[in-house]
């Protein structure tokens, strides 16, 4: 079968890439889908462009300049894009379909699957290699962050006592909007730039080192560092009663096991944005990738070489 030509294709994730779908279809665009978790809404898409659901990876990717994948591109531990069982396929399945001219986007691309795409001529674009991504995407982070600790604490978060672990793009984002709350906030650092930012709008501000002496003064603990800091130890020193929302990536910063033993309430948050703001992750995730597609972009692991269009 002589499959059509297709501007962009958007494989599996969550619901950022029905959204992105329907970002995508528009100016008259081919575009193509498969494996993700609902079908694009119709009256979202111009009637201009083309949205086809794709039977097999194969049909997807065969035809496609771009390809969409999700954030984060693997699933936690495995070698799966998609583990729906209806259509789920593999980064070495696509791989083998990948071929030169094409340009593929995802979040957190594993260095020898970049690596292996770029030697078959497939331009790799990590969104997050992209600083203005990073910081979008911490509103929907921090946002996310505190929609699960409403959910999930039987107290307010109203002049409670939080800690917030890193001062990074999610954690300055979520610091805000803890103050915004009224919340007594704590920012937990070892970095002293950080550490200097926080001082001006936290209520206090404390190394990591020192974490296990203030520990069990907070009621809502936030961790967006991705290395465990949160041990056993200082888990015994906490209240019975805290709550910790963890949103670094995998394996997060939490001593999960030992929290549990211990009855303290621990959830690992991921994937936030596309939880709790799918449509605005994917207005984003279309700019950048259509500002991508502007330009020649030669992509080496963790580096761009940016060429302006002739």
């Amino acid at each position: 079968m002589e499959y059509p030509h297709y501007d962009y294709a958007v494989l599996g994730g969550d619901m950022r890439q029905v959204w992105l779908t329907e970002e995508l279809s528009h100016h008259q665009n081919k575009v193509c889908h498969y494996a993700l978790p609902a079908l694009p809404n119709e009256r979202n898409c111009s009637d201009a462009s083309v949205v086809h659901a794709a039977d097999s990876l194969n049909e997807a990717c065969l035809h496609s300049n771009c390809i969409a994948c999700p954030i984060p591109f693997i699933k936690k531990d495995s070698d799966m894009i998609s583990s729906d069982p209806r259509h789920h396929f593999s980064s070495s399945a696509l791989l083998e379909l990948l071929h030169s001219g094409q340009t593929l986007f995802a979040g957190q691309i594993p260095d020898d699957f970049r690596k292996a795409a770029e030697e078959r001529g497939v331009t790799v674009f990590d969104y997050l290699d992209d600083e203005s991504l990073a910081v979008r995407n911490s509103i929907a982070a921090a946002e996310g962050a505190v929609c699960e600790a409403i959910t999930r604490s039987p107290f307010n978060l109203h002049k409670s006592c939080c800690a917030v672990l890193g001062f990074g793009r999610c954690g300055r984002t979520l610091v805000s909007y803890l103050k915004g709350m009224f919340c007594n906030v704590t920012v937990c650092t070892n970095e002293p730039t950080e550490a200097a930012r926080a001082s001006i709008v936290a209520d206090g501000c404390i190394h990591l080192k020192k974490l296990p002496d203030y520990v069990g003064n907070f009621d809502f603990v936030f961790n967006t560092i991705p290395a465990q800091v949160l041990t056993n130890d200082i888990l015994r020193r906490m209240k019975h009663t805290v709550l910790i929302i963890d949103i670094a990536s995998a394996p997060g910063g939490v001593d999960f096991a030992a929290a549990n033993h211990l009855g303290i309430t621990a959830a690992h948050c991921l994937s936030l944005p596309g939880k709790y703001a799918p449509a605005a992750s994917a207005h984003i995730l279309r700019e950048i990738i259509e500002a991508q597609r502007s330009t020649h972009v030669t992509v080496q692991p963790r580096t761009l070489h940016w060429l302006q269009s002739p």
